[in-house]
């Protein structure tokens, strides 16, 4: 809860003004939201009775979000006044968060590694966007998509995966490492796998099969 004092012509007049009232749930809004000139949010307060009437509130207003409210989208601010006299308000509003997203600059096959040609930036309502998105390239770029992907769609978690670096069947360097001794020997893989992950692989001279880890250069990186 944020107690608001906003400074006032009216001074000691015994009827708050709405335009103060309103004032004060933007104000509350601001603040919750961490909100500076450089961000990219519109916040619009819903109107109030002009006829309205309520007494002065000389200590300042409680203000915070009613039970189940959001901080963005369609909300309500619970403004209620800590003395002398006592009142309470649920003043509407609309929070607006915008920013620059990426999306598909063209068509996206499926198991496609992602470049910075595939990707473009487009500007969008984050607050009434359901799903996940980025705002950086260096988080998609490298990445394999798990579908097929349109040209303007939003990409977000759900649309990439790790890029495959090793798939079954595939003749592999196993890496038997302990200290300063290195040891590399050929097997195959027995199972498909992106980079950290660990898959089963299969010595090809002694048939021996061990679980390891994929490293950048597809190595498979085992204890000695």
């Amino acid at each position: 809860m944020a107690i608001l004092v906003l400074p006032s012509a009216a001074g000691a007049a015994e009827i708050h003004p709405v335009g103060e009232i309103r004032q004060a749930a933007e104000q509350f809004l601001l603040q919750e939201l961490n909100a500076s000139a450089a961000d990219d949010i519109n916040i619009e307060i819903g109107q109030l009775d002009n006829r309205l009437r309520l007494a002065y509130c000389h200590d300042g207003l409680n203000a915070r979000f009613p039970p189940g409210g959001r901080s963005d989208g369609n909300t309500a601010v619970h403004l209620q006044c800590a003395g002398p006299v006592t009142w309470q308000l649920y003043v509407p509003a609309t929070v607006e968060r915008y920013a620059e997203v990426l999306v598909a600059s063209r068509n996206l096959p499926r198991q496609h590694t992602l470049t910075n040609g595939d990707l473009r930036y487009q500007r969008i309502e984050t607050s009434r966007h359901a799903g996940s998105y980025h705002e950086d390239k260096s988080d998609l770029v490298g990445q394999q998509t798990r579908r097929s992907i349109r040209p303007g769609q939003i990409i977000g978690t759900q649309h990439v995966t790790q890029r495959e670096i090793v798939s079954r069947g595939q003749r592999v360097t196993i890496l038997a490492e302990n200290g300063s001794i290195a040891i590399r020997m050929q097997g195959e893989a027995l199972e498909n796998g992106t980079l950290g992950d660990r898959i089963r692989v299969k010595n090809a001279s002694s048939g021996r099969i061990v679980e390891g880890e994929i490293m950048p250069s597809g190595h498979v990186r085992v204890a000695l």
